[in-house]
């Protein structure tokens, strides 16, 4: 017997009318298992709705203000780091003055008497900005990682170099603010 395309027309046409009628089949029997399922839940759901708080509600709640805690101190975290690159590696002869005393709020005395060792006498000579600063806040504990793009240019020579860094950062509370106490420079150095 030759099958030709007439006949395949038919046996395709009966196998969709046989799935066909099982999809209603199962559909049909599994719909009233599914409202019922959904009566239950709703009446679970009222149940639990009039149940005062329990334990377990109140310690979610606890954790809720814990996460809003922790939030806001890597926020803070974030916010220290990028005005301490901002403050000690932008240079420029009208603001070295003002940052070197804008340096005190975020670094501690030490960094600032390395980082802010001149008098400002040989700024003009180079300037320095940042920009695209990145903070990595450490989740547990008071450090930092910041990367950045540093632009240096020698006014004299008219030389410009961009360079990437990376920095490692400690912060400490000291007199109820978070402050750099520790950098690390991370920076690979050139070479092969």
């Amino acid at each position: 017997m030759n099958f030709t395309a007439r006949h395949f027309a038919y046996l395709f046409g009966i196998l969709l009318l046989i799935s066909l009628a099982a999809n209603v089949f199962f559909y049909q029997r599994a719909s009233p298992a599914a409202s019922a399922s959904n009566t239950s839940e709703t009446q679970n759901e009222s149940n639990v709705s009039s149940e005062s708080a329990t334990p377990a509600d109140t310690s979610t709640d606890t954790e809720r203000i814990a996460t809003s805690t922790e939030i806001e101190r890597l926020q803070e975290l974030t916010t220290r780091a990028t005005r301490f690159v901002e403050y000690a590696f932008t240079v420029t002869k009208d603001s070295y003055a003002t940052q070197k005393r804008q340096a005190k709020d975020v670094m501690s005395e030490e960094l600032v008497t390395t980082l802010f060792a001149a008098d400002g006498s040989d700024v003009g000579t180079f300037e320095t900005t940042v920009r695209d600063i990145e903070a990595f806040p450490s989740v547990s504990g008071d450090h930092c990682l910041v990367r950045f793009e540093q632009d240096l240019l020698i006014t004299e020579t008219g030389y410009e170099e961009t360079t990437q860094e990376l920095l490692a950062l400690t912060f400490e509370s000291i007199d109820g603010h978070l402050v750099v106490t520790e950098m690390e420079d991370l920076t690979p150095e050139g070479g092969i």
